[in-house]
């Protein structure tokens, strides 16, 4: 900047105008955007390396056919079954949520703590779900599902932006309209696991599917933390599982006095 000499042995700084202070402030508003684009597609990037795959360590893997996505956009596999199968069946007892192990598992760089914790949380959610349901059981019995729950993948949500793509009015509309489309909101988490279900009594496998489950892509509160998101999509697993069990399942038979 020059200096203006306007007196012998006076100089005196000029005033800089608004013009000039954005001049100065552009190249740091453009590298900003080039940090949010480049993150934005290292995030969409992440999010389509995680679709599920068929999982070769699960028990029900080789029973296991993928569906179509006209079907159902969040149930990647399941098995065959016979609508009337699961009517022999009033009650279900859960194992401890699984962690999958297998060299195929989708966690990225989620750290085992991230594993261990969206483990527990699903672990009180589908109990909770299934009691609400009056499903859940303790003991075996013949008329009795065994079900068994493995987290085989999770993402979390990308700090800032999976916040600021709902909140900005075109965030917000895209945001709705991937909602009603039932797709994932951008930037935001998820997690995949497996459901089998097995016969309590003689261990042979009823059912299973392999599903990914996210947030309503307008569900703000899901993007806040890196696993809210995922814990959201558990949460919604939970109750979609448990109720659909519910309708498909018979009721339980009275004790004979």
């Amino acid at each position: 900047m020059r200096h203006l000499q306007i007196w012998p042995g006076k100089v005196v700084r000029p005033f800089r105008s608004e013009k000039t202070n954005m001049d100065a402030l552009r190249p740091i508003v453009r590298t900003f955007h080039r940090a949010i684009l480049i993150l934005g597609m290292s995030a969409l990037c992440a999010s389509c390396s995680t679709k599920p795959t068929l999982y070769r360590d699960l028990t029900s893997s080789r029973q296991l056919r993928a569906t179509s996505p006209q079907t159902d956009q969040r149930v990647a596999f399941n098995t065959h079954l016979d609508p009337g199968a699961l009517k022999l069946y009033a009650s279900v007892i859960v194992e401890p949520v699984r962690i999958y192990r297998g060299k195929d598992g989708q966690f990225g760089d989620l750290s085992e703590q991230s594993k261990t914790e969206l483990a527990r949380y699903a672990d009180q959610a589908f109990r909770r779900e299934l009691a609400r349901q009056q499903l859940l059981d303790v003991e075996p019995g013949k008329d009795a599902l065994r079900m068994r729950v493995t987290l085989t993948g999770a993402t979390s949500n990308v700090p800032v932006l999976s916040t600021a793509t709902r909140v900005t009015p075109v965030g917000f509309a895209m945001s709705g309209l991937r909602s009603a489309a039932d797709k994932e909101g951008n930037f935001s988490g998820a997690v995949i696991y497996a459901v089998e279900l097995f016969n309590a009594a003689n261990g042979r496998l009823v059912y299973a599917f392999i599903t990914r489950e996210y947030p309503n892509a307008l569900n703000i509160t899901a993007t806040i933390l890196p696993l809210d998101a995922a814990k959201a999509g558990i949460e919604r697993g939970a109750s979609t599982t448990a109720t659909a069990l519910k309708s498909l399942m018979g009721t339980r038979r009275q004790s004979d006095p």
